[in-house]
């Protein structure tokens, strides 16, 4: 495992210099902690029980009596709780990060490493490929990152998980194995288990092709961003872009631009926007026409003459509203339509499409004067102002409900109202499945 000495010689970290190590339990953890013990670093074991499987207590005390028995320092936490008793990988990787960084603070270090390797360098960049990112996402993990204030370092990432296995059995390390690896159910294992066997049959080396890959988009998007950083400081100030600026440069940095704008403004929410967004904000700034974009949470895109303005909306406005949807969005005041796997639900607050007979993307907005919508199980089309008043919809709402329509403006569904003749609930082939929950209540936002 010489490279990986290497590369932490090459950042100046001697072995006086206490680093914190993230342990799972896993081959690659222990095989990392293992590494750091036997040069004699000063190291400490960071672990995070995730509390999501039953054996997760197990592995826990597993670290913490294997790091009592080596002389190591153990510092051990357990997440008890979930938002809204769900897991979401982005709530775990907060906890868990936050924790690092106290244990970091208390041993007066700044330096974490993690047991992240070349094959899940390669299984990341296939992930983003499939689903969809940008230079920033095309290029993984880097072997060097910043979190905050302190560093993450990656020595494994020159090493297979064949290498690391061979080391632990030369060792004879004890570690523990997560099963769930194993299942097919999840997108990163059926690239690992069917995908990265065949790379390696083309090229051995193949994960550091990947990462000659990732640190060559890592330079690219390096220096785009200075462009892009530059640009905002002569365009772009409270809140508004001067269009005289902004209309003077290349487009693919003006999307990118919006993009940092957006960023800035939403932090960890920035999910809810998506490329659409972007385009949407863009053909605004191309049109000749003035105009505004109603965003998720609240947030307003404002053209006039001569300045676009990202503006908040207080949180108990109703606006008009026009949104691409993709997965998940909260309409103020009414509540959430999201995308789901399966449900046998048949009331209105579901409805269940066949891609091939819509046009997407979908499209939720409020309603037009001349709406109508081709009812289920009913012959004919019914204006959506009638269907309102027959379903006693309030008067003072029904201009802001939610109306969810194809990109050819045919109208699917009343979400919490009525269903169009597009729903196939009854049919034999759907692969879109949308839940509206109404908000509850309406003083309290999401």
């Amino acid at each position: 495992m010489e490279e990986s000495f290497n590369l932490l010689k090459k950042l100046n970290i001697d072995k006086n210099k206490t680093v914190v190590i993230a342990t799972s339990g896993g081959p690659d953890s222990m095989a990392l902690l293992h590494m750091m013990k036997s040069k004699e670093y000063k190291i400490v074991c960071a672990h995070v029980n995730h509390n999501l499987r039953k054996v997760s207590d197990k592995e826990f005390i597993f670290v913490k009596n294997y790091c009592k028995k080596n002389n190591i320092i153990f510092e051990g936490m357990k997440i008890t709780s979930y938002k809204n008793n769900k897991f979401t990988e982005s709530e775990a990787r907060k906890k868990r990060y936050n924790f690092f960084e106290d244990i970091l603070k208390k041993y007066n270090t700044d330096i974490l490493l993690t047991a992240h390797h070349g094959d899940d360098l390669v299984e990341t960049i296939l992930m983003r490929i499939i689903r969809g990112s940008n230079i920033n996402g095309f290029k993984g993990f880097a072997k060097i990152s910043k979190y905050n204030q302190f560093t993450i370092i990656r020595p494994l990432i020159f090493y297979t998980k064949k290498d690391i296995e061979n080391y632990i059995k030369e060792n004879n390390i004890p570690c523990v194995y997560d099963d769930t690896n194993n299942s097919k159910k999840y997108t990163r294992n059926r690239i690992r288990l069917d995908i990265l066997p065949l790379l390696k049959k083309e090229n051995v080396n193949i994960h550091k092709k990947f990462l000659e890959l990732s640190e060559e988009l890592e330079e690219n998007n390096n220096y785009i961003n200075k462009v892009i950083n530059d640009k905002i400081k002569e365009n772009y100030s409270n809140y508004k872009i001067n269009l005289k600026k902004f209309n003077s440069i290349d487009l693919y940095i003006q999307r990118k631009e919006i993009e940092q704008i957006l960023f800035d403004i939403y932090k960890e929410n920035i999910i809810l926007i998506n490329k659409k967004h972007i385009e949407n904000i863009i053909n605004l700034i191309k049109s000749n026409k003035l105009g505004k974009i109603c965003l998720p949470k609240y947030l307003k895109v404002i053209k006039s003459y001569n300045y676009v303005e990202f503006k908040k909306n207080d949180k108990n406005e109703i606006t008009k509203y026009n949104y691409f949807f993709d997965k998940e969005v909260y309409i103020n005041d009414f509540g959430t339509i999201k995308k789901i796997k399966d449900t046998n639900e048949k009331s209105n607050y579901v409805i269940k499409l066949n891609s091939k007979e819509i046009k997407l993307p979908i499209i939720i907005r409020t309603k037009k004067d001349d709406d109508y919508m081709e009812v289920k199980n009913m012959n004919g089309k019914k204006k959506i102002n009638k269907i309102f008043i027959d379903e006693k919809i309030e008067k003072n709402i029904r201009d802001y409900y939610p109306i969810v329509t194809d990109s050819d403006n045919n109208i699917l569904w009343i979400p919490g109202v009525k269903k169009s003749k597009y729903d196939c609930y009854n049919k034999n082939f759907y692969d879109i499945i949308i839940k509206y929950t109404k908000k509850e209540n309406k003083d309290e936002e999401k």
